[in-house]
């Protein structure tokens, strides 16, 4: 990974160096290149931990061509279950919705969902049931 590869680069200009310093310095520098993989870690995972993605009003029902729907579990950052809907504006632009988790649409794809055990490739099936509902 990234972080690899960046320690790996930092202690291969370090390494050489140590051989000739105290161990104080030995000490200062090993802290050092830790403070550097702490702070490449963070960084990286502000990108995973953060907010909840459905902050605007969410909808009970969303009408149109769904071509896609996501579950989003409790996770840190967001303690709540969050489901969103992408469907296919006239425009043939997409646009992601978030969906009520008290609504009827999220119980039904809730239900399908599991029935197909959380397969990826078998989301059509809860997609053209709903379409038919």
């Amino acid at each position: 990974t990234l972080q690899l590869a960046v320690l790996r680069r930092i202690s291969g200009f370090v390494l050489p160096l140590t051989e000739k310093m105290s161990s104080s310095q030995k000490t200062c520098t090993l802290l050092l290149v830790v403070v550097a993989a702490v702070c490449i870690q963070l960084y990286q995972a502000q990108a995973l931990i953060g907010r909840c993605s459905c902050t605007s009003v969410k909808l009970k029902n969303v009408k149109g061509n769904k071509t896609d729907f996501k579950f989003l579990e409790k996770r840190p950052g967001c303690d709540r279950t969050e489901f969103i809907v992408t469907k296919i504006n006239r425009d043939n632009t997409t646009q992601e919705i978030c969906v009520d988790t008290d609504g009827a649409m999220f119980k039904a794809f809730s239900k399908c969902w599991e029935r197909i055990n959380k397969d990826e490739s078998r989301k059509m099936e809860c997609i053209n049931r709903s379409r038919t509902e």
